[in-house]
């Protein structure tokens, strides 16, 4: 599981990548047109195709969440029927539900000192996370906060400009797994974690199930 190995991965400066696919890309993935984020994306043919290839994709470190089988158990076996038995396959809530504290903790011990690149909608307001979270904001990539998909073409080559050893965060809905796959695979040597929402509090002042520890139990991943 990942988040056994996040803080390993961080302090020994190992570069990884997380990617999310959940109910929202999974569904997308399986059917054209599919509303994903919250009612932000539509996912057409083209975003589709992408995000098949990035579910599809197979990396040394480069870790794939897919959705819980108790609670989406369709879209879990069509996930794993994608991934087949990957070694960097983990939940797609692994870093959130019961171990969003825990994940939270750990940010804050190693993010501290680290270059970080932000790309996420330019509805985030991050000086918060900046704060609290104590790293050297290298730059701050502001993209649509609907249809960030859009905005493909203008961006795929941003891996270009990361410095080693830094840490990219990524919160653009399923354009964020494109982006994590294409990026991770070009420059391996710059960590990339997808985490949509896990900073909404901070950067939007809005809070989710998970953020308020009011979830549905689950007995796998909550």
């Amino acid at each position: 599981m990942l988040i056994e190995k996040l803080e390993k991965l961080l302090v020994s400066k190992t570069s990884f990548a997380f990617s999310r696919f959940n109910d929202g890309e999974v569904g997308g993935i399986l059917s054209t047109n599919f509303i994903a984020s919250r009612g932000a994306q539509i996912i057409n043919k083209k975003l589709q195709k992408k995000l098949l290839e990035a579910i599809n994709f197979k990396q040394k470190n480069y870790w794939i969440g897919i959705p819980c089988s108790e609670c989406y158990p369709n879209y879990n076996k069509a996930a794993s029927s994608f991934v087949n038995e990957y070694r960097y396959t983990t939940l797609a809530v692994n870093l959130i539900n019961r171990n969003y504290k825990t994940t939270q903790a750990i940010f804050k011990r190693n993010f501290n000192n680290r270059d970080i690149y932000w790309v996420g909608g330019q509805d985030q307001n991050i000086s918060k996370v900046v704060e609290q979270y104590s790293f050297n904001l290298t730059h701050q990539y502001k993209l649509p906060s609907f249809d960030s998909a859009s905005s493909y073409e203008d961006i795929k080559d941003l891996y270009k400009e990361f410095k080693e050893n830094s840490i990219v965060i990524l919160s653009l809905g399923p354009l964020e797994r494109v982006l994590v796959k294409e990026w991770f695979e070009k420059n391996n040597k710059v960590t990339y974690l997808g985490l949509g929402s896990f900073f909404d509090p901070l950067t939007r002042g809005v809070e989710y199930s998970y953020h308020k520890g009011n979830l549905k139990k689950c007995k796998i991943c909550n």
